[in-house]
């Protein structure tokens, strides 16, 4: 089993810092996160980075869409400023950086795969290699996820063994059948499409049940009476506090 409390930090504590970034992992883990999710893309060169966005302005002071340019101007760009100047000169982390901090920190990553369009199995791939070389054979594998049910797909094809969350923003009938193809561990839905009803639904057929993005405390409330079993959030100090 997942050692997972019922907070997930959300691109770390992105409430609190830059997010996708080490020290949004650093706040996550102060805030008393035990996992934190973020998202993985690839640059031009086919090098994994946490990043989530397919352009570069929102959380940058770069300029371009990031799956077409290259990895050293992604290593030089400043992804802490735009929040705040507290954090000038964070840097965008790659997927080995990130998850050599995970083994040290002694935290439990959830890595979401963000294929920039037309590079899914690229992404895929990279992330399982990444892993690969750099998680401990004796720890708990990390939790996979994705919308991309072709990412998830190729996941499962070369690692039987590796957990997998399938992300869903619309409910779909279907869910159960591409959940059970892909031998999944936890299903993971929008706040918003979340009812009691399909909650007890998905959990029924014995998967994990995660729901993002959560920020208020009335609504983590009537999740977790719902039976939810953790929350993305922005504010885990918040959520961890019910």
């Amino acid at each position: 089993m997942l050692n997972m409390k019922r907070v997930i930090g959300h691109r770390g504590a992105s409430a609190h810092a830059p997010e996708n970034t080490i020290a949004s992992f650093e706040e996550a883990k102060k805030r008393g996160c035990v996992t934190i999710e973020f998202d993985v893309m690839l640059s031009a060169d086919g090098d994994p980075f946490v990043f989530h966005d397919e352009t570069l302005k929102r959380t940058t002071n770069g300029r371009g869409k990031f799956g077409e340019v290259k990895t050293t101007y992604i290593q030089s760009l400043d992804a802490g400023h735009w929040f705040s100047k507290r954090f000038r000169g964070e840097v965008i982390p790659s997927l080995a950086d990130a998850l050599d901090w995970f083994n040290h920190s002694g935290m439990h990553p959830n890595i979401e795969i963000k294929p920039y369009p037309g590079t899914t199995e690229q992404t895929a791939a990279a992330t399982l290699m990444c892993i690969n070389q750099h998680w401990p054979t004796a720890k708990v594998l990390p939790l996979v996820s994705s919308f991309d049910i072709k990412a998830l797909t190729f996941c499962r094809n070369l690692s039987p063994e590796l957990p997998l969350g399938l992300l869903l923003d619309k409910w779909v009938k279907e869910w159960h059948t591409v959940a059970h193809d892909l031998q999944c561990y936890s299903v993971h839905i929008s706040k918003n499409i979340a009812t009691e009803k399909r909650i007890k639904e998905i959990k029924s057929h014995g998967y994990q049940v995660y729901v993002y993005t959560v920020n208020r405390k009335w609504r983590a409330r009537k999740l977790l009476k719902w039976g939810v079993d953790a929350l993305f959030s922005d504010h885990p100090e918040r959520i961890g506090s019910i």
